[in-house]
């Protein structure tokens, strides 16, 4: 008995479809590798100047650590006066044998001459990776920022060391206790050392909160060592901190407002396209 089509007389013969233009695989292609070269980077608008006045000045967490600092300000004037008085007449253990160690080691982790090379080691890196301006105009904003807030308020209210037991302000030239410069160092330097960090992704999740609890950790100790050493009052140390903090936040708010690679045009140091052995 011979086979039979499965297909009746009426109904079309079906058919395989003919392959379309991408039915198949796509080749791939091998190119020559291109070496870095200046980036084509389309025309962006800069905020105006009374747009980056505003942009700061509209920051809620900014305006929540200005208020801070006002009202710091006020306690240290007078209300906080027993606060850095018992703190400051507290008596000091092994005094001729640790003061010197802690001059010259712990109460430098937050200076300057040591803040300021670990920003510019972290600024130049960063940069040099991502080929962009942006890690060096931001840490050099935050840094003359800070330093020019911290500055401002050290002659305004010419405040005395500790080691004259006298907290009052307006205390004559030459008494720039207040607010302290460590701790603001302690805040704003190691901070954005963080923030860069973080903004350009260049450590893991679990590195990032271990150098958190470190700047935690150096603003703790710079205090505690500032408060033995009799350098500076309890109210000066945090309102330095507060005072970091806002330049930090400053810094972060305009981050957000430079236009996203622009900066990388700038950049002038380019790898050449690598010349093939023929």
């Amino acid at each position: 008995m011979g086979s039979r089509q499965s297909t009746t007389p009426h109904e079309p013969e079906r058919r395989k479809p003919d392959p379309g233009p991408y039915s198949g695989p796509i080749p791939v292609v091998p190119s020559k590798e291109l070496a870095p070269g200046p980036p084509v980077v389309r025309a962006v608008r800069w905020p105006s100047v009374s747009e980056i006045a505003w942009g700061l000045a509209s920051d809620r967490i900014a305006i929540m650590l200005f208020v801070a600092l006002i009202v710091m300000t006020m306690l240290a004037a007078g209300p906080l006066h027993p606060v850095d008085n018992l703190l400051n007449e507290l008596p000091r253990p092994y005094w001729e044998t640790l003061r010197e160690p802690l001059i010259f080691w712990p109460d430098n982790v937050a200076s300057r001459y040591v803040a300021l090379p670990v920003l510019g080691v972290t600024t130049l890196q960063l940069a040099y990776w991502h080929r962009s301006w942006r890690p060096i105009i931001l840490g050099a904003g935050g840094v003359f920022g800070m330093m020019s807030l911290v500055s401002v308020m050290k002659l305004m209210f010419n405040r005395g060391h500790a080691k004259y037991y006298d907290p009052d302000f307006f205390a004559g030239a030459g008494n720039v206790a207040f607010p302290s410069g460590h701790g603001a160092n302690a805040i704003l330097i190691y901070g954005l050392v963080l923030f860069l960090i973080i903004r350009f992704g260049a450590a893991r999740p679990h590195i990032i909160r271990r150098l958190a609890y470190c700047i935690v950790g150096i603003a703790l100790l710079q205090s505690t060592v500032s408060i033995y050493l009799h350098f500076h009052w309890f109210t000066d140390l945090v309102a330095g901190m507060i005072a970091g903090g806002f330049a930090l936040r400053l810094t972060i708010r305009l981050d957000r407002m430079i236009p996203h690679g622009h900066t990388v045009q700038w950049w002038p140091w380019y790898g050449r396209e690598t010349e093939t052995a023929s």
